[in-house]
């Protein structure tokens, strides 16, 4: 017997690093009007962001529902493993809510779910502790204890081109009663207790991402960063680099998927840094 991780495509783990830690990934749903597509699974990042850019139909999203989970979780329970399901912030998204309600369907299973009140990379950075730890000989319970500490000490930070997708979307959180003036602003913004609330607010697109680096450098250093984007490749990379200064391991790289992307909009750059050497 193992213990096996799960997470959600709101984690936006990439596909690449998810095979690598043994990581399954349970798909939120996109829906562009009545059309739904699994993320990741029925529609790729691309076509995502192609329909969203030059399509006039507003993309919404759902959690995944407690069959999507049980069709993940069934096949680890029957091979004897336990579960560690780590997920998006449980006030950004009901995908907690269903981990558990299909947990409860696995009475003989045990199954460890993990709120990390985080979203994008942040959640992939605790569902890479626990996998993690997994690897070093923990069990089921001492994995989700790493997953949350991970979570519990990772800070997001991002910059949106618009808040208008975060406002549509309902995701705006604590910054909804700055609205109005940032909506003239490039704010920074952040998850405080599961929850977007603005950080700063600068007015340029590029003195926002100059007071992001900052923010890098004040708060290093870090066990592991991530850069989440939807923004060229030189841009992504030059995040990348300027996070390699302060920790030890390799800086992980995200394109923003649909689950996220659909609140965020293009444009979108930040990351995710766990703190501690």
């Amino acid at each position: 017997m193992a213990v096996k991780v799960v997470t959600d495509s709101a984690s936006d783990i990439p596909a690449e690093l998810a095979g690598e830690l043994g990581i399954s990934v349970v798909p939120c749903t996109v829906f562009f009007g009545a059309e739904a597509f699994k993320d990741g699974v029925e529609i790729t990042k691309e076509e995502f962001f192609h329909r969203l850019t030059t399509g006039n139909i507003m993309p919404t999203t759902t959690q995944p529902s407690v069959g999507d989970f049980l069709d993940v979780y069934r096949p680890l329970a029957e091979a004897g493993h336990d579960i560690v399901s780590v997920h998006v912030s449980g006030k950004l998204s009901g995908t907690v809510n269903s981990a558990r309600l299909a947990a409860e369907e696995l009475p003989n299973t045990t199954v460890e779910i993990v709120d990390t009140e985080l979203a994008s990379m942040g959640a992939a950075l605790a569902a890479k502790a626990a996998a993690d730890a997994i690897s070093g000989g923990a069990d089921a319970a001492g994995a989700a204890e790493a997953a949350r500490n991970a979570a519990a000490n990772t800070e997001v930070y991002f910059v949106p081109e618009t808040l208008e997708y975060l406002k549509r979307g309902g995701r705006i959180g604590g910054a909804q009663a700055l609205l109005g003036s940032l909506l003239s602003m490039k704010p920074i913004l952040t998850l405080v207790d599961g929850e977007v609330h603005p950080k700063e607010k600068v007015r340029t697109t590029a003195k926002a991402v100059q007071r992001m680096r900052a923010i890098g450098a004040e708060n290093a250093p870090y066990r592991e960063a991530a850069v989440i984007h939807r923004v060229s490749d030189e841009e992504a990379r030059a995040m990348a680099e300027h996070l390699a200064q302060f920790t030890a391991n390799p800086v992980i790289s995200a394109p923003v998927g649909a689950s996220v992307g659909a609140h965020t909009g293009p444009g979108v750059i930040g990351f995710a840094l766990w703190k501690g050497e």
